[in-house]
């Protein structure tokens, strides 16, 4: 009898072109490839939970979270609204087209974090996964 997956498997994807990252329907940065999309991972906490590495932030109090794109761009927004108030954080991968028609698409992956009400507490962490043959090295 197979073993049923018992992680969620619902992420968005955040790209520019040159590189992606994956986001957890918590708002986790659980894959991400840097500097290109055949790089290795720097993130890779969806292949392997406890080695893999990831990008998370974790409220302090019960959260309901929900996702959406912002319209017609590769944004993707995390709701968290949490019992001491509500905050959003904006994933992206930067594209920005120069002055002579070309694309500059750096190595990065940002968040953009902002509350909407109240004094939310929440823990910011970061683990990434430097040791893995073909990743970014300290």
């Amino acid at each position: 009898m197979k073993k049923q997956c018992e992680r969620s498997l619902n992420y968005g994807i955040i790209g520019n072109c040159r590189s992606g990252a994956l986001v957890s329907d918590k708002g986790a940065i659980e894959w991400l490839c840097l500097p290109k999309f055949d790089s290795g991972s720097v993130f890779g906490k969806l292949l392997d939970e406890e080695k893999g590495g990831s990008f998370e932030i974790l409220p302090e109090t019960e959260t309901k979270i929900t996702q959406k794109y912002d319209w017609n761009t590769n944004i993707l927004i995390t709701r968290f609204a949490c019992a001491d108030g509500t905050f959003e954080v904006h994933d992206f991968m930067p594209r920005y087209k120069l002055d002579n028609g070309n694309y500059y698409t750096p190595p990065m992956s940002s968040a953009i974090l902002s509350t909407s009400t109240g004094h939310p507490l929440f823990e910011l962490f970061t683990t990434p996964d430097w040791n893995t043959p073909g990743t970014l090295r300290k």
